[in-house]
Parts: structure tokens; C-alpha cells; sequence
């Protein structure tokens, strides 16, 4: 029985074939005049036109079979996923310029056209706290001057760009390396679904694809195409953030890097990157300034000065706090650089929680938070 697909049909099904890459379906649309005809062609057809090996076309006309495009669409919509193709005008608009744009996108949320004013925050899964304070900083300060935070829902540097954004009321967009139906990492099952609220998650994979290694890096390019330019907060040398900073580079986006110490593995990424030419940040006034963006900064936050936020501070709590810094210290440190007894020691400590100027760290570690 012959199975007829519509073009949207077959673009969806298109996508499905994994042996295919945006290049090869690109020259595949370019030569037959509507999507649903490549599924009517001949083997050698198939092949001229696209520059496809016998396994790719064979995968092709064996799809129709294989795979169901009408069940995958009526599920998204059941799901209230949108399924947007190359082909359709609300596609995003920078994305559709990069070398190799995904050909299908699955969209949960909205993408807006505000959206074009973005910026790529990406970083390590293993960041340290000074990695996910940078994060934090950077985030919050450019949601609120009205760019969108575009990262991957991945854990450390993505995770804290996205809740960041989410706090300061403002829109992100989660570029994930699986389909929509199997989110990864599973811990940020709440987070997904207020990125959805707030932005859109978005995905090239049909809904069932596990979060298998090989999509990471196929989706970065994704993160850097949504994007005015990209920053990279910390990486370690093999970092899959330095392959979304590549793309940018190729793709002609702005790259932005937050150096960090010289001795911390997690930093040999960024401080290398700087090295080749990434332009180095430690403010995000920095990055607005490179991208030209007229945002107004009063929608930024605004900080009290120390002497006004401290001037309430007993004398013990202030001689506490003077020995706190944004690097991490242990208890039992601050016991012996205090002179107080631990148990007068965590009482001061837990005050100054309260006034949220300290915050405690996994392993009874101590920051300042301002």
C-alpha cells in the first residue's frame, strides 16, 4: 500500500532518518520541488541529488514504513509541542543563516520575536561556585537589560544561567541534546517545564531520542545560531562549551570568555580561549557594550553600597563577615581566623544568612554573597 505524506509530513519524516545531516536534506529540498516528492523518487535519483551513499537512500525509502510522521505530530500536539520546519516563517530568523540549520525544530513554549536579542551563556557541568556565581551575575544582569538567555539545560554553568534568568523575570531558551520526551538531565524535570512557561524548549530530535552523547555537540550549534554571541563562564580543556564557542566563531558570532585562575582545571578552557582571541568579560556591561545593544540598564538591579547593606552588622557579626570572601571557606578556617567557639561561631553565621549576605556551601563552607 502506498502511504501519501503531505510536505509537512515529509519534512518531519525527513528528520526521523538519522543517517542524515541538515547539508544532505538541504540538497535533497533544493533539487525536488516539494519535500513529499523525495519520498516518491528512485534510488539514483536520491542519490545524484543529495550526494547520498546507497545506506542513506535506502534509509529514505524505507522510512515511510519505518517511522510514523503522522503519530509523531499528533503527539507533539497532544504534548503541546509545536513542530516548526525550515520552511515555515516563524523559524528563527539568525538560525535560519548558519551553515547547517536544523531542518526540523521541536518547540515547547514560544519562541518570540525578541528573541533575536540573545545571548549563548554555556559552561561546565562540573563548575565550581565561583563558575556558577559568574554565571549568576552575568545571567541576571543581561535578563534584565532585556536579552534572552540561550543555554542547554545541562547541569553547573546551563542550569544557573537558566534559573537566573527565570528569578530575574526574564525569557531563556533551552537548546536540549534529546527529545522532548526524555528530559536530561532528569533532576531538571521542574526547571524544564518553567522554561517552557517562560521561553521554550527547544530540540532537532523526534520526542522519543535518548540523551545519547553523540546529540550534545550537534545541538550546540543550535545554542550559538539563536544567539548575538556566546559566553563561556568555565571549561575545562575538552569542555563541550569550547565546541559551542567553535561554532559561534564559524557561524559569526561574537565570543566572550570569563578568565579564571590559572591553577583550576575547569579554567584552562576559558583562559585559553582568551589566549585565541575571545574577548575577555568580567562585567556584563562588557558584553552589552561589544553587541551594541540599546537595553535600557534601569531594568538591572540594583546594588546598595556595602556601607548602607553592612551598617547594621553588630560588631561580632562584622568582624565575621571581614573574613569572608567569594572564594569558599570551611569552619573550621573561620574558627581559628575568628577566635570564636564553633557554637557562637554558627549562631553569628546563621545571622548573617538571614540577611542574605553569607550563604553556606555543601561540607559547612561559607561564601559572601555580595
Amino acid at each position: 500500500m502506498e502511504i501519501v505524506l503531505t510536505d509537512f509530513e515529509a519534512l518531519v519524516l525527513l528528520n526521523m532518518v538519522d543517517c542524515l545531516g541538515s547539508i544532505r536534506v538541504k540538497r535533497l529540498l533544493e533539487y525536488f520541488k516539494k519535500p513529499s516528492e523525495i519520498f516518491e523518487a528512485q534510488d539514483a535519483s536520491l542519490r545524484a541529488a543529495g550526494s547520498l551513499t546507497p545506506l542513506m537512500s535506502r534509509r529514505i525509502l524505507e522510512a515511510p514504513r519505518r517511522f510514523q510522521a503522522a503519530r509523531e505530530i499528533e503527539e507533539s500536539q497532544e504534548k503541546g509541542i509545536k513542530i516548526v520546519t525550515f520552511l515555515d516563517t516563524e523559524y528563527p530568523k539568525f538560525l535560519r543563516e548558519i551553515y547547517d540549520p536544523p531542518i526540523v525544530l521541536y518547540v515547547k513554549g514560544e519562541i518570540l520575536s525578541s528573541d533575536e536579542n540573545a545571548i549563548g551563556i554555556v559552561g561546565s557541568r562540573g563548575a565550581s561556585y565561583y563558575g556558577l556565581s559568574c554565571a549568576q551575575k552575568f545571567s541576571t544582569y543581561l535578563a534584565r537589560c532585556g536579552l534572552t538567555i540561550v543555554s542547554g539545560l545541562a547541569r553547573g554553568i546551563d542550569t544557573a544561567s537558566h534559573r537566573a534568568c527565570l528569578d530575574a523575570g526574564g525569557r531563556t531558551l533551552a537548546v536540549v541534546g534529546s527529545g522532548l520526551n526524555n528530559i536530561y538531565p532528569p533532576e531538571n524535570k521542574d526547571l524544564f517545564h518553567q522554561i517552557a512557561e517562560q521561553g521554550a524548549i527547544i530540540s532537532q530530535f523526534p520526542l522519543n531520542i535518548a540523551p545519547l552523547a553523540r546529540n550534545f555537540p550537534v545541538r550546540n550549534r543550535i545554542i550559538s545560531g539563536l544567539s548575538l554571541g556566546v559566553l563561556v563562564v568555565e571549561a575545562n580543556e575538552k569542555s563541550g562549551a569550547l565546541i559551542t564557542a567553535r561554532y559561534a566563531l564559524e557561524q559569526d558570532r561574537e565570543v566572550f570568555a570569563i578568565p579564571g585562575k590559572v591553577s583550576e582545571a575547569t579554567s584552562f578552557g576559558t583562559n585559553d580561549l582568551i589566549k585565541q582571541g575571545a574577548k575577555m568579560v568580567t562585567e556584563p556591561q562588557e558584553i552589552l557594550k561589544e553587541l551594541r545593544c540599546n537595553f535600557s540598564v534601569s531594568r538591572a538591579p540594583v546594588r546598595e553600597a556595602p556601607d548602607q547593606k553592612h551598617e547594621s552588622l553588630d560588631p561580632q557579626e562584622a568582624k565575621v563577615f571581614k573574613k569572608l570572601s567569594d572564594e569558599p571557606l570551611a569552619l573550621d578556617e573561620l574558627i581559628f581566623e575568628t577566635g570564636l567557639s564553633s557554637s557562637n561561631l554558627l549562631l553569628i553565621l546563621t545571622q548573617l544568612e538571614l540577611k542574605k549576605i553569607v550563604r553556606q556551601l555543601p561540607g559547612k563552607n561559607f561564601v559572601k554573597t555580595t
